[in-house]
């Protein structure tokens, strides 16, 4: 099965296709925030900044603006 490229997407949409990936898949979602953002952070605009594909894992960054 192709992964699609999800980088630049909002998390709400990602998690919707990382759903359809996840009974072949295992799926790690990482959490970054930058040291300038007030908070509460997670208020904020969350898009996919990195996606690594290893074997049958999938280990997707994402970042608060």
């Amino acid at each position: 099965m192709k992964i699609p490229d999800l980088i630049g997407i909002k998390i709400e949409k990602a998690k919707k296709i990382i759903e359809d990936l996840s009974g072949n898949y295992k799926i790690f979602i990482k959490e970054t925030v930058s040291p300038f953002i007030k908070n509460p952070y997670k208020e904020n605009e969350c898009r996919v900044v990195r996606q690594q594909i290893f074997d049958n894992t999938i280990i997707i960054t994402v970042s608060y603006f």
